[in-house]
């Protein structure tokens, strides 16, 4: 690809970008020129380290809880999500730390599935790709069967 295409690429992209951003960031990332310098600008404003916004994020992951009915895939990308935000804040979980975090936050009419898949594995380590397509799985089965 030639640099012109790139950049003419480049222009679009942060184009688009500045126009989902609310007023007020906006004017904070105006002299951005780059979608690399735009991002860069963003992280700095919202992914600080800070001991407060490691709290918040302990916080929203630790109360996350699926409503009853609720989407698994909605859940589970609100999970993602802030397991994410945690890691760019240099707070990583282990694969398995994952998987208890995503079982444990599920509603109480899961508890059957919850302890399906805890007790399957006896001694061996959960896997949170494992949990997350049993769990879809369990979603798809209880959809199909009528039940919540």
């Amino acid at each position: 690809m030639k640099d012109e295409d790139w950049n003419l690429l480049d222009r679009q992209a942060l184009g688009v970008i500045r126009l989902t951003l609310s007023r007020n960031v906006a004017f904070n990332i105006a002299k951005e020129k780059t979608t690399t310098g735009l991002m860069k600008a963003l992280s700095s404003m919202y992914e600080k380290p800070s001991t407060s916004n490691k709290v918040y994020l302990l916080r929203r992951l630790f109360n996350l809880r699926m409503t009853d009915g609720g989407s698994v895939a909605q859940h589970l990308n609100e999970l993602n999500s802030i397991t994410t935000q945690l890691s760019s804040v240099k707070i990583d979980f282990e694969d398995e730390v994952r998987a208890l975090i995503h079982l444990s936050s599920l509603p109480d009419n899961w508890n059957a599935t919850v302890t399906a898949v805890s007790s399957s594995l006896g001694s061996n380590k959960l896997k949170f790709d494992d949990v997350h397509d049993l769990v879809l799985s369990e979603e798809i089965r209880q959809r199909d069967s009528g039940e919540s």
